[in-house]
């Protein structure tokens, strides 16, 4: 598949691993379109006022998005947003048992991403890169399909940083790859800001 865009998730921009620097030379040299939402971008910030994060992870991260030229993206209308939001915290929670607070960021970087019909979705959370996440992408865009025709069609797919390596080749995934690495994990809780 020939990627038309990716985005990145706050733990793969914080992850300490040689390979997720990898990635993001690939991205820039090839001139793929990167996008982060907004809530990632607001993430990181949080997460270095509260000090989760030191100054030096904040720089490396903010460094990765701002070398692919990675634009940020959002979903501006609030009202639908809300209603896609809290489809993908019933299924996150139906498909994955964890609770709605919980994951109200990830649900919100998630609409977003599909929203502006990114393909790809990097991430080191199983809450987005588990097979199991592909049902609850396929829920949330039934869901917004009627309000959003061109959401019919979204066809993400949330990759870890090794299985991208493995798959992407010249601007484009090996579908066949990527279903193989893709594994049943279900993760019944949610570790906030685990980034190791």
């Amino acid at each position: 598949m020939k990627i038309r865009s990716i985005s990145f998730d706050t733990s793969f921009l914080l992850k300490d691993n040689i390979l997720v620097d990898k990635v993001v030379k690939k991205l820039a040299y090839d001139y793929i379109p990167c996008f982060i939402t907004s809530t990632v971008v607001s993430e990181l910030e949080q997460l270095k006022i509260w000090g989760r994060i030191t100054e030096k992870d904040y720089t490396k991260a903010m460094k990765r998005w701002k070398h692919t030229h990675a634009t940020v993206i959002d979903f501006k209308n609030r009202l639908l947003s809300n209603t896609f939001g809290k489809a993908c915290m019933i299924s996150m929670e139906k498909h994955h048992n964890v609770k709605p607070e919980d994951i109200v960021n990830d649900c919100s970087i998630l609409v977003s991403t599909l929203k502006n019909g990114v393909d790809v979705f990097l991430s080191e959370d199983f809450h987005f890169t588990s097979k199991i996440t592909k049902d609850v992408v396929n829920e949330v865009t039934n869901t917004a399909c009627s309000e959003f025709h061109m959401m019919c069609d979204t066809h993400l797919y949330c990759l870890s940083t090794e299985t991208f390596l493995e798959a992407y080749q010249n601007g484009s995934i090996n579908l066949e790859i990527v279903e193989l690495r893709l594994q049943s994990i279900r993760k019944n809780t949610k570790r906030l800001y685990s980034f190791d």
